[in-house]
């Protein structure tokens, strides 16, 4: 295990433990004197049955919502203030496998992600995003309730 994290990836969605799991990057960032790379992912497989027009457009519609989730969190904590250097990522793709590459990709010493996502049925359907990244990513993850 890793004693210092300078290089942390955090996984958000619009979930409340995806605003913990932020909260937490940003404290263990400070204390480490790291940075953090903020990502949410459009999860492509919701756009199943559109086609054409109507996929770009509704594409278009939901990465400006995951941009103006990404902005929020952003201004919740000070950035300024926390001193962490932040970059931040709209990815579209498979939530699981995008996490895990994006990870590896930027060298992370350490993913933080929240327990659930979207919710409990939508888990029993899909699968768990957060069990594959625990099993799957070549660095430590944190997952907060």
């Amino acid at each position: 295990m890793t004693d210092e994290y300078r290089n942390i990836l955090v996984a958000v969605d619009a979930s409340p433990q995806a605003k913990q799991a932020f909260a937490e990057a940003i404290n263990i960032a400070k204390r480490n004197h790291g940075r953090m790379t903020l990502m949410t992912v459009i999860d492509t497989s919701s756009f199943r049955g559109t086609t054409g027009a109507n996929s770009v457009a509704l594409l278009d519609e939901v990465r400006q919502q995951a941009q103006e989730l990404i902005r929020q969190l952003e201004a919740e904590v000070s950035i300024k203030e926390s001193q962490v250097p932040i970059s931040s990522k709209v990815i579209a793709g498979s939530p699981k496998r995008e996490i895990v590459s994006l990870a590896s990709q930027i060298n992370a010493d350490l993913i933080v992600m929240g327990a659930t996502g979207l919710g409990a049925i939508s888990q029993v359907l899909v699968g768990s995003t957060t069990a594959y990244v625990v099993n799957q990513a070549s660095c430590n993850v944190m997952v907060i309730k």
